[in-house]
Parts: C-alpha cells; structure tokens; sequence
C-alpha cells in the first residue's frame, strides 16, 4: 500500500477484496464501502419505492437500525418475529404493508437466516423492494446458497467485532450490476466522471488499510469459524445439566454457519431473572450483555413518530436471552468458570434474592 502510494479512493486492495468477496458469496458483484450503517443508508434512499415512507424491519435487533432508515429519510416500521428464528416473520411484515411502505429491510439472525423465499415472493407479489441487512450472515448458508446473493442486496459489516474483521468497513453484495454501478457512484459523491455528479452522494469509500486487514482476516477465516464451534461446544458441555438453561442452538441441518454469538436462554425455571443474571455475570468481569433488549419499539430512543405496535413474540424474546463471551479473547476453561457461576446462582438463589432486594431497599 505504501508502495504504491494508494491510499484510498478505490484503490487495488479494495478490489481485490471485493472480487474475493464476489468468490465467497457467489456473486457478480461487491461494492466495498466504509461502513456497514454508510452502506444500508446508501442502499435505502437509492430503493426506497417513494421518499419518506416506511421501512418494514425488526424491533428484535440492533439499536442503531432504526436510525439508519431516518437517515435515509423514512421511517421505521417495526414488525413481529418468528418464535424459532428470531427473524422477521413474513406475516407479520405482509400485514404491515401499505401504500406507505418503501421497503422491507430484513435481518438474518446469528442463529437463523430469513424466511428468504417468502418474503422473495412477498417483494415479487406487493412491488416493494427486499435488501437485507447480513452483518451475521458471513460464512452462513440458505438451502445451501451462501447468504449474500438474495432480494435486492444485502449489507455486511467488517467492524471489528464481526467474523470478517477490517477494524472498520462494510459491503453490499448484489446480483444487479445497475445497481452496483449505481453505488459505486453513490460511495463517491455522486461523481460520474472528472467531478462531474449524477445527483446526491456521500464519502462512503473504504480505504486500503482496512482493506488490507479484511484480506488478512479472510485468509484465516475457516480456522476462526472451526475455533468458534469449539468454543459452542465447549459451553454446550459446561453448561449441561443446569436447569432452566439452554443455548440457541445452530441446527444441524445441511447449512453452514459461523457460531459467531452464544446466545443462553435463561427460561422460568431458572430462579434468577435474565436481568439479574447478566447483573451478576457483569459483575464477576464477564462481557455478557442482554441480547437485543429492550426491543427498539420500547427504547426510549424510538422516535416519537413511530407507532408502538403489539409484538408480543419480539417482547417475550427480549427478556429471556444473554449474549455470552465470544471470540478469540474466550480462554480455554473459560466456559466452564462461566457454567460454575450460573450453578452458584442456582445453589444461592434465595441469599441472592435477598442482597438485590436490600440493595432496592436499604
């Protein structure tokens, strides 16, 4: 790179990133980008059915999602999930639909992909256009298909708390070469040529240093996804035989996955609530977090435009899961500690209860 004295402004790394990228999704086209949030904004105001209108998306998700729509100029409608998946559920998101709704954004989940094929031919049948935002669906499969190459495009993240790690970045893959061309435009300003613009644009251009970190990390990526389903299994074992306890499960079903979260279900049997587990977990210094609560639709960020709809799925799933310690800093052992510390919970329940409830009321 310095060498060449390229430094960004799509630059040979980038390319060969994207065309290796094209390999690992099998498809035509990848357009690199700086960001995964940069990348969604593009794509929404380039597809978007009519300015200002709704997209169709998940509560059950991250938190930033909804803000990206509104930069984007729409709004966020938010739609129930399915029970097994945690994705969207398709008729819930056909129900939705009005001459208000500008697109369906769609996300796969760590554990499940989309409803693909359903809500292909609910795009086809209601003319609204599918994107789908993939940042877990790196490595991933649909019916043997590799996620990336389904709707209209999908978004992926280089972040550095993704599979793929590029410190920063992101992509949208596609099999339309228009709109690839039309991105591309789109990441640079608009610029068509020599400065000249075809209409609003942004710098959205990912620099050859992180691409160089991604093309480092997609070298080893089979060996990270073989250490994350140790890591699965691990706790899979440690776990086991604590009652009220269970992981999302990454179904052995044909398909290919990246076990990039453990995700633990704490269920009614379990005498501690999620909430307090987490607390305590937080507490001993392990990164455990609530997944995806609260649901958008009931943060207090959640615009004040945007109507609260009942999604009764998306609320009992917000309050039963804990997004468990991953990655490359997760020891060996390290799971087991963790399987140890829910069972004292369990075998201490009562003298816990008793410390929160002094500590709420002095």
């Amino acid at each position: 790179m310095f060498d060449r004295r390229r430094l960004s402004n799509n630059g040979p790394l980038v390319r060969e990133l994207e065309n290796r990228l094209c390999d690992l999704h099998e498809v035509p086209h990848v357009v690199a980008v700086a960001n995964a949030s940069l990348g969604l904004i593009i794509l929404m105001q380039v597809l978007a059915r009519q300015p200002g209108g709704e997209a169709i998306m998940p509560a059950f998700t991250y938190a930033g999602l909804p803000h990206l729509a509104q930069w984007a100029g729409l709004r966020p409608r938010f739609c129930d999930i399915d029970a097994f998946t945690h994705a969207l559920d398709p008729k819930s998101v056909a129900g939705a639909i009005s001459n208000e709704t500008s697109l369906i954004l769609a996300v796969h989940q760590v554990n499940s992909p989309c409803f693909v094929a359903e809500f292909e031919q609910l795009s086809a049948t209601s003319g609204v256009p599918l994107i789908f935002d993939s940042v877990h669906g790196a490595h991933c499969t649909y019916r043997g298909r590799p996620i990336g190459g389904f709707g209209l495009a999908e978004v992926f993240s280089l972040h550095a708390t993704k599979l793929l790690n590029g410190f920063e970045g992101g992509y949208v893959t596609t099999r339309d070469g228009g709109l690839a061309e039309v991105l591309r435009r789109q990441r640079n300003f608009g610029i068509i040529d020599d400065g000249v613009t075809a209409g609003i644009g942004m710098n959205a251009k990912l620099n050859e240093i992180h691409a160089a970190a991604a093309l480092a990390c997609l070298d080893g990526l089979d060996g990270l996804v073989e250490r994350n389903c140790a890591r699965y299994r691990a706790y899979s074992d440690a776990f086991t035989g604590i009652e009220g306890l269970d992981w999302v499960r990454y179904e052995n079903n044909g398909e290919q996955w990246n076990y990039e979260f453990f995700l633990l279900e704490v269920d009614d049997d379990f005498p501690l609530s999620r909430d307090q587990a987490v607390e305590i977990l937080r507490g001993e210094n392990a990164l455990a977090r609530p997944y995806y609560s609260p649901p958008l639709h009931r943060s207090q960020h959640c615009p004040d435009f945007v109507s609260t709809p009942e999604l009764p799925v998306t609320e009992r799933l917000a309050q039963r899961f804990i997004q468990m310690p991953v990655g490359e800093s997760l020891l060996p052992g390290d799971e087991r500690v963790l399987a140890e510390l829910f069972r004292f919970m369990r075998g201490h329940a009562p003298d816990i209860h008793a410390a929160f409830s002094q500590r709420r009321n002095p």
